[in-house]
């Protein structure tokens, strides 16, 4: 076909004799490298112009690996000004139009090849990219990368099943919630130093207009020293009230926040609470108890032991209950001292029997008693019935 066949051919129109021979005449089918300059978005179809013939092709189509017009189906590239491709003008028939069959890169003098930009690449590896280095790329050995930038790339690893994310920032949403892990970096930000905080929030049924749970970990702005922060809420309603709350702080500090009961429940082994400085307080505004199936102890190593009762206090035991210490005061300010029991006993049963055995003088009958002089040798113990170390008032 003469080569002014295409030289004349504008958009939307062709020469009668190229009409002709298309329609009626077989020839042989040739290639030609071509740019591409301009592209028809709406039509799908491209303008090309040839890097030798000078020829024109206008609205002619672009070659794909597979495409269905059920749908849109297929795999399918919309090229771009500038690219050089080569253009196939079929042997004959009344369909016979040019077509984009490929496209191929101009030959890269400094290193006599045809890198054109593409990286290197090992045999069996598939990628598509584009010039703002976002791609997919399948590689040979069953992993895929996709990434949008160096720094925003997912890969699918086949060993050991392994999913990997490399982001910045990472966003995660659905009807149940949401997960966002944010880098707080903005055009200001001039080092690595900016503020990161992870974030999930779960609802209760989707149709909530809050979440019920919401968990933070990271910063918690530049004053807070909050590190971990999780809240329960009532409901999913909007405004509801949280019910339970739980902080812990860089510094290595805890908070607890309940409406309601906290319970703990150990099948076997020990439950510890050891503080090595600072105090352990424990405030109930109803009753408290301590349960033990075995032995109890209540001990102070180095400082005071005080059981306080607004209004009594009561230490009770089914055998025995002892009181040992080196001194024992009872009472508010106890200055008298305590009487040991089984000496006064021991005592008295003294005194009863000197006394029951006294007997008036012969010749004295309704006379005064004299009392013998056992009584008096009895006065020597009294001091010694009064405890030393135990007093009240």
């Amino acid at each position: 076909m003469p080569s002014t066949a295409f030289n004349n051919m504008g958009r939307g129109r062709r020469p009668a004799q190229a009409l002709s021979i298309m329609e009626g005449e077989w020839r042989p089918s040739y290639i030609e490298t071509c740019r591409i300059i301009n592209v028809n978005i709406e039509d799908w179809s491209v303008d090309c112009i040839s890097e030798y013939s000078n020829k024109r092709f206008f609205d002619i189509q672009v070659s794909s690996p597979y495409f269905h017009i059920a749908g849109g189906e297929g795999i399918y590239v919309q090229p771009e000004a500038g690219a050089m491709c080569w253009v196939c003008v079929p042997s004959g028939g009344r369909f016979a139009a040019p077509f984009v069959m490929g496209f191929q890169s101009a030959h890269d003098e400094s290193f006599d090849g045809f890198r054109g930009g593409r990286q290197t690449l090992n045999p069996g590896d598939i990628m598509l990219r584009t010039r703002d280095e976002n791609f997919i790329l399948l590689r040979r050995g069953g992993v895929v990368q996709i990434g949008a930038t160096p720094t925003a790339q997912r890969f699918y690893i086949p060993i050991r099943n392994f999913i990997r994310d490399f982001c910045e920032n990472y966003e995660m949403f659905t009807f149940g919630g949401d997960l966002t892990w944010i880098t707080e970096r903005d055009d200001k930000t001039t080092d690595g130093a900016a503020l990161t905080k992870f974030s999930l929030r779960a609802k209760e049924k989707s149709d909530n207009k809050e979440h019920i749970a919401t968990l933070t970990i990271g910063s918690h702005g530049e004053d807070s020293t909050t590190t971990l922060q999780l809240d329960i809420h009532e409901s999913g309603d909007e405004g509801s009230a949280v019910v339970a709350h739980t902080a812990i702080t860089k510094e290595g500090e805890i908070t607890w926040q309940l409406k309601k009961s906290w319970e703990a429940t150990i099948d076997e082994g020990d439950y510890s609470v050891h503080v090595t400085k600072g105090k352990v307080v424990m405030d109930s505004g109803d009753t408290t108890s301590f349960v033990s199936q075995k032995d109890m102890l209540v001990k102070s190593s180095s400082g005071k032991a005080t059981m306080d009762g607004m209004k009594e206090a009561t230490l009770k035991s089914a055998t025995k209950a002892m009181l040992d210490a080196p001194v024992v005061h009872l009472g508010n300010g106890a200055t008298s001292p305590v009487i040991k029991g089984d000496m006064l006993v021991s005592l008295l049963s003294s005194l009863i029997s000197q006394i029951s055995s006294f007997a008036a003088p012969p010749g004295t009958a309704g006379g005064p008693i004299i009392a013998a002089a056992g009584v008096a040798s009895l006065a020597g113990q009294l001091q010694g019935l009064l405890s030393t170390t135990s007093f009240t008032k």
